[in-house]
């Protein structure tokens, strides 16, 4: 790109800014951030100083999705990034979009699953079980790998060395197929330092929640002993499910929910 070219682009992109109301119109000396409207830049000034931070992480259909929002006095701003990703949903490519917006906390909840629900939204529901299991790492990974192999035999011996039931074949199975999406939410009181975390992805079998658990790290002497006795939940669920979650986390950090 030539600097001609540049300096075009420069120009057609606060052109579009000052359409908006992003910024001001231009004064003869005046530098782009005396320019900055002043209700937007109180919303960005959110971000230095906010009660409540969210981020959101999630990838599907195609496209991957960072979403930051800061919440202060019963206001909020988001920033979220989206970009492109190849045939097979990996290497992104160099088209991405920036999206800046400002609301009130009523709507929080709404702003956070948007992803999700566009992500959803490009694929057809499919009949979900729910359930879930608790293993050692090493123990999950094998059983993965045993139903992948779709062998009878093989599947039944790896149920009997994790010692959990046949039964719970479709919760393990929902690990182990088609993953095509993920949904990452982290949420900090900075008010109080509580924090919320969890990770879902979508297979074949529907959505599904991976949380891991780890001893002290005081009380291990080694790596191998810190992977033995970490244990992870798997969870199978609804997109409902992950809906209920959000709004039990950001209701309890944000003190609308007490308990």
């Amino acid at each position: 790109m030539t600097a001609e070219e540049g300096d075009r682009r420069e120009a057609d992109a606060l052109s579009g800014l000052a359409a908006m109301g992003f910024l001001l119109p231009a004064k003869h000396s005046s530098s782009i951030a005396d320019r900055v409207n002043p209700a937007v830049r109180a919303y960005f000034g959110l971000f230095a100083d906010p009660s409540l931070h969210v981020s959101v992480r999630s990838w599907g259909g195609g496209r991957t999705y960072v979403h930051s929002v800061a919440v202060l006095s019963g206001y909020a701003t988001a920033l979220i990034r989206t970009q492109r990703l190849d045939d097979h949903g990996q290497n992104p490519r160099n088209e991405d979009f920036v999206e800046f917006s400002a609301f009130t906390f009523p709507a929080l909840i709404g702003e956070l699953l948007r992803t999700l629900r566009e992500i959803d939204s490009a694929r057809p529901a499919v009949a979900e079980s729910h359930g879930s299991i608790v293993l050692p790492l090493t123990e999950l990974e094998g059983l993965v790998t045993a139903i992948r192999s779709d062998r009878p035999e093989i599947i039944d011996g790896a149920f009997n060395r994790v010692a959990i039931s046949a039964g719970s074949v479709p919760v393990a199975r929902a690990a182990s197929f088609g993953i095509d999406a993920g949904f990452t939410l982290f949420a900090r009181s900075v008010a109080t330092g509580d924090q919320f975390s969890s990770h879902w992805f979508r297979s074949d079998s529907g959505w599904f929640e991976l949380a891991l658990s780890i001893p002290p790290l005081d009380s291990v002497n080694s790596s191998v002993e810190l992977t033995d006795r970490s244990r992870v939940r798997l969870s199978t669920h609804g997109s409902e499910s992950i809906v209920a979650a959000v709004i039990t986390a950001i209701g309890t950090l944000a003190g609308v929910i007490r308990g």
